[in-house]
């Protein structure tokens, strides 16, 4: 089995990588810097030739709603259109749990943009070939804001009610879902309900900075009330917040 992984570099794709290496999965890494380019369209058809799947797990950094949803959008046209040219059997695209929902993205341009990229990949291809997974919020994603939103010894995360989970863990499930016999949509969250603000504040204190985290309301009452937990059958994370925590070093990397 041959498998094109787009976003390779970031730290699902990172993950992803090495699971499916250990299933002995013949992966491609499909960045920037191997040549292909997934937002302009360059190296995707090249790439895509003789694979039986695709992974999207492109990303990027933005709140803004009109960024997220031009790139999003746009890579899921690319990818889709080439996919089809390249006769690929499989796309898997992985999301977030109720990214979609317009309840809960309302006022959270990136969640537009990744409801943007599943509304566009249903449209180009068929639930025989389209998978999604859908993962609830990372255990990294507190120090990724922590460090976009510090302000010397204070920073700010926003208030978000989610089952989190580590990317590792979300990686093994979405390399399950790449490999499985049949395509099908998949979920996964964390083995507890927790608020991002505690997430934070409790990564602040393992690396002795910033001072303070201090909360605050983005997005609509949705995320903080409930929006973001999965509601139907989803795949639990092993993982807690506790051991993950305890297996990071002070520079965020794991021992």
């Amino acid at each position: 089995m041959k498998v094109v992984v787009l976003g390779a570099s970031g730290m699902i794709g990172r993950h992803l990588v090495g699971e499916l290496a250990a299933k002995e999965v013949d992966t491609v890494a499909a960045q920037r810097s191997s040549g292909v380019d997934a937002y302009s369209g360059s190296g995707l058809e090249a790439a895509f030739a003789g694979a039986d799947a695709v992974v999207d797990a492109t990303n990027v950094t933005t709140t803004r709603a009109k960024v997220a949803l031009d790139f999003f959008g746009t890579v899921a046209a690319n990818v889709s259109a080439a996919a089809r040219s390249a006769g690929v059997s499989r796309v898997v695209c992985l999301s977030i749990i109720n990214a979609a929902n317009p309840e809960v993205n309302a006022k959270f341009g990136y969640y537009q943009g990744k409801g943007e990229q599943e509304k566009v990949y249903r449209e180009r291809l068929d639930a025989e070939t389209l998978t999604v997974v859908r993962s609830a919020q990372w255990y990294e994603l507190a120090g990724q804001m922590i460090e976009r939103t510090r302000f010397g010894p204070v920073a700010v995360v926003p208030h978000m009610l989610s089952r989190p989970l580590a990317a590792a863990d979300a990686a093994r499930v979405l390399a399950d879902a790449v490999t499985a016999p049949t395509a099908g949509d998949v979920e996964v969250a964390g083995p507890a309900e927790m608020d991002m603000v505690d997430v934070a504040k409790s990564y602040a204190r393992h690396e002795g900075n910033p001072r303070w985290v201090m909360g605050v309301n983005i997005g609509g009452s949705a995320m903080r009330s409930g929006g973001l937990l999965p509601h139907g059958d989803y795949e639990t994370a092993s993982t807690t917040f506790g051991d993950w925590l305890e297996h990071q070093t002070t520079d965020g990397a794991r021992r």
